[in-house]
């Protein structure tokens, strides 16, 4: 993926993608331009990011989407399902109308949604196994209000073969892993830090001259615990800078015992929400943190540093092993926490030799990653053409990912 404004050289596509993660801070819109060399024998999209914007969700719609998410009622969800669909249209009609284009250039759209369920562990039902994810915000709403076919509903299609339904971004990842690896030499890790935080690696085969093995997985909690109490003690969105934690002390009482948490430590493949990480969580942290008389900026530092901690152990559990000795590593970061210097600076501790850096530093905006990725997925879908991240999500087999919502065309009579 290369930062760039080119726009449509001969036989490129331009999509749309779109994204509102689990800190819900509102809607990321790109538009990438898809390019393929016919010469190739697989086919292998070239990407390039010609816009990107935030769109802001209404003022009180964040705290109700949180509401929603942990006791909405069936009525509630069907309304904002809706509400949902025409706000991701609006975003689109920004982010193409920043970039001057006519909304006929666009070929098609990829809409992540906003998730407001995520089980990704399976319970018998009625003789089944049943998992399941929910992300509101109808792709046909989106199609029918900008006239442009629309995919959406990714995750389910994982889930229906097996999978856990994230992370799903690794599938991206892994093309720009092999393109470090073969400039650099070295492993690539991106780490994107969004509500949650979750990490991939593409590690090289060794000597014995193996297959490359991949690995992706969600590490534990990114922003979503920050958030929460910025919001709830200092009315602030998010913790800008990294401030309230450098005004705290890292607890390392209580950063011992949330280090205990079993998802940590649990072997991929492995995912997370809000479910687990949401009101009940931070209800009991905070009873433990009166037991040890915290003040409001030590919790603050403490929980900045677990998300960093929960990717260190992450990695050395699951990826450093596999690493030849011989070989360098760089940790490249997106997403919100990117921008927190306190999540940057606990990083680069933890890691110690392995370089930490922005994904600006490979050429991948860190906040437009995600939204980018879906204009990916909506692409391959509208081509026709099956994904596969079994080694990540625990899926069976490969699909195609996303719901197709066509649009109808006008002709001339």
């Amino acid at each position: 993926i290369i930062n760039g404004a080119s726009i449509m050289e001969s036989g490129a596509c331009l999509v749309v993608g779109l994204n509102s993660g689990t800190s819900m801070d509102g809607i990321d819109a790109c538009i990438v331009e898809f390019t393929e060399d016919p010469a190739d024998a697989v086919p292998a999209p070239r990407m390039q990011l010609a816009g990107f914007l935030t769109h802001p969700y209404p003022p009180g719609l964040k705290e109700q989407l949180l509401r929603v998410a942990l006791d909405g009622t069936v009525g509630e969800i069907c309304r904002y399902h809706t509400l949902l669909g025409r706000l991701f249209a609006e975003a689109v009609r920004a982010v193409v109308a920043k970039q001057h284009l006519a909304m006929e250039s666009i070929t098609v759209i990829g809409s992540h949604g906003q998730t407001i369920h995520h089980l990704p562990q399976p319970e018998p039902m009625y003789g089944y196994q049943v998992s399941s994810t929910l992300q509101i915000g109808d792709p046909s709403v989106i199609a029918n209000d900008c006239g442009v076919t629309t995919v959406g509903d990714f995750r389910m299609a994982d889930v229906a073969v097996g999978g856990e339904g994230a992370p799903l971004v690794p599938y991206m990842d892994a093309l720009l892993q092999q393109r470090h690896y073969q400039e650099t030499g070295r492993v690539g890790m991106l780490l994107n830090i969004g509500g949650i935080s979750n990490i991939s690696a593409r590690v090289p085969g060794g000597e014995s001259g193996d297959e490359p093995r991949f690995f992706g997985f969600d590490c534990g909690p990114g922003n979503i615990l920050i958030d929460t109490l910025a919001r709830r003690w200092y009315g602030q969105e998010f913790d800008s800078d990294g401030k309230i934690a450098f005004s705290g002390k890292v607890s390392t009482v209580l950063l011992e015992e949330m280090m205990k948490d079993e998802f940590f430590h649990r072997q991929p493949p492995k995912s997370t929400g809000r479910e687990c990480y949401g009101k009940e969580y931070i209800d009991k942290l905070l009873v433990k943190c009166d037991r040890l008389q915290l003040s409001q900026g030590d919790i603050v530092a403490t929980v900045t540093e677990l998300t960093a901690a929960a990717v260190q152990v992450n990695y050395a559990q699951f990826i450093k092993p596999h690493i030849p000795g011989s070989v360098g590593c760089d940790l490249f970061v997106s997403g919100g926490g990117a921008s927190n210097p306190f999540i940057m600076k606990s990083l680069q501790e933890r890691f110690g030799d392995v370089h930490v850096g922005s994904s600006g530093e490979i050429g991948l905006d860190p906040d437009a990653k995600e939204a980018i990725f879906f204009a990916l997925l909506a692409y391959q879908a509208y081509k026709g053409r099956p994904i596969d991240v079994h080694g990540v999500t625990g899926s069976r087999k490969s699909a195609i990912y996303g719901k197709i919502c066509p649009v109808q065309k006008t002709c001339p009579v």
